[in-house]
C-alpha cells in the first residue's frame, strides 16, 4: 500500500510540474477550456434528465418479486 501511495503522489508531482511549465497564457486557455467542457457536459446532462422526466411514463411501479426459488421460500420458514 506504501509503493501505492508513493507512486500516486510522484505522478502527482510530475502533473504539477508540468502544470507549472507552461505559461500563464497556456494555463488560464486550458482552464477556460475545461471549464467550458464542464459546464457543456451539465447542460448536456441537465437537459437530458429534464426530458426524460418530462415524459409521463416515467413511472416506478412496485410490484411482488416474480422468481424466488422455492429452496430460499422454504429456507426463510423454516427459520422462523
Amino acid at each position: 500500500m506504501k509503493k501505492f501511495r508513493t507512486t500516486i503522489e510522484k505522478y502527482i508531482q510530475r502533473a504539477d510540474n508540468s502544470w507549472k511549465a507552461l505559461s500563464v497564457r497556456k494555463q488560464k486557455s486550458l482552464t477556460k477550456l475545461f471549464l467550458g467542457i464542464y459546464c457543456l457536459l451539465t447542460l448536456v446532462t441537465l437537459t437530458y434528465i429534464w426530458f426524460e422526466t418530462a415524459n409521463g411514463n416515467n413511472i416506478l411501479s412496485i410490484s411482488h418479486i416474480q422468481g424466488i426459488p422455492q429452496n430460499v421460500i422454504n429456507k426463510a420458514h423454516q427459520n422462523e
